[in-house]
């Protein structure tokens, strides 16, 4: 079972940011469901946003695994790409973490905006071809995903303080050592993500081994839009 706080997972069909004051936070069970996932014959394309340590590299590989997705993309992956077309001269913010910026929110919009050309031509490729395709990142912020032509776009919300460090820590950060000062970037990073989603009306979700929740959240969308 899915427990949404507030007015739930609103959808914007003028694809425009609204500004309001209802939480859009959902908290899902542990609870497995026992589906089969190798009979899912969709080809979804699903974006999944949030700060470092919200498990968005994880969901993305299970999602890859347990549904057979054809494609899975980190958006670092793609800003190392853009850095071979961008000098440090005309794209500074290509060349430096977010988390380490002076002013790290404008850092990860102008990081944005920059990678969000090559990430809609992910989605159309991905689309035009019927394959089914899984990008994860923060880059993938609501201002400009929000109406992203995909199945499912979700923004991945941090957990407490306590844990949050011990998951920045963990495989997916093994070579990463954050200071004081990194860290308190990434809960900022996650506040201006959680106040995005909830204004233009983009699912927010805390994941901790709830994937099958998820993919009936995915499930759902897809039958809507059909």
């Amino acid at each position: 079972m899915c427990e949404a706080v507030g007015a739930g997972f609103p959808r914007n069909p003028d694809r425009s940011c609204t500004t309001g004051a209802d939480d859009n936070l959902i908290a899902f069970s542990h609870e497995g469901h026992g589906r089969d996932w190798g009979t899912f014959m969709i080809k979804p394309i699903v974006l999944i946003g949030g700060t470092a340590g919200t498990g968005k590299s994880t969901l993305a590989r299970e999602l890859a695994w347990e549904m057979r997705f054809d494609h899975r993309l980190g958006t670092g992956f793609i800003r190392e790409v853009a850095k071979n077309y961008h000098s440090p001269e005309s794209s500074p913010d290509l060349y430096s973490f977010t988390f380490r910026a002076e002013r790290p929110i404008e850092h990860l919009t102008a990081q944005a905006r920059i990678l969000k050309p090559a990430i809609d031509g992910c989605i159309a490729r991905a689309r035009n071809e019927g394959t089914s395709l899984v990008i994860e990142g923060n880059h993938l912020i609501p201002e400009l995903f929000h109406g992203a032509p995909v199945d499912l776009y979700i923004v991945l919300a941090a957990p407490d303080a306590r844990e949050h460090q011990a998951r920045l820590h963990g495989q997916s950060h093994a070579r990463r050592r954050l200071s004081e000062s990194d860290f308190a970037n990434v809960r900022l990073i996650d506040t201006y993500l959680r106040a995005e989603a909830q204004r233009c009306g983009v699912p927010l979700v805390l994941y901790s081994n709830n994937f099958s929740e998820i993919v009936d959240l995915l499930n759902s969308r897809i039958e809507i839009s059909r």
